[in-house]
């Protein structure tokens, strides 16, 4: 069947959408508070803990730095214990770690931190912040 522009209306382009553009789609039809579990339970299930260990981070270094180095000097400090915990240099910091050393700006950050820490099956460390 033909238009007035004389182009064929019968077919129609088909897009094929690659599988990340597939996950994100099915994402969005779902809420966003799910999406998150999913992805937490994904990424449990990808790597098993070996082992685990509590700490506590003084941040004394960082909070007296000068200037607007306080936190990037404590996510240094952070990493250097976690790898010294476990001694490895391969160290991923969770975001709930990163949003409590950055909570009040760059200039400034805690006095001290509470951490979990993990040692995974691949022999990367992970840190996570403490309940409480």
């Amino acid at each position: 069947m033909m238009s007035e522009t004389g182009k064929s209306t019968d077919v129609e382009p088909v897009s094929q959408a690659t599988p990340k553009e597939a996950k994100t789609k099915e994402v969005r039809g779902k809420g966003v508070e799910e999406a998150k579990k999913e992805k937490v339970a994904e990424e449990k299930e990808e790597d098993k803990v070996l082992e685990e260990k509590a700490l506590t981070v003084n941040l004394r270094r960082a909070y007296l730095s000068y200037g607007r180095k306080a936190a990037p000097k404590a996510i240094k400090i952070v990493r250097k214990a976690a790898s010294k915990a476990f001694k490895t240099e391969d160290v991923k910091l969770s975001s709930s770690v990163n949003e409590a050393l950055w909570r009040r700006g760059k200039a400034k950050t805690d006095r001290k931190i509470s951490l979990r820490i993990q040692k995974l099956e691949s022999g990367v460390v992970r840190v996570l912040a403490a309940e409480g």
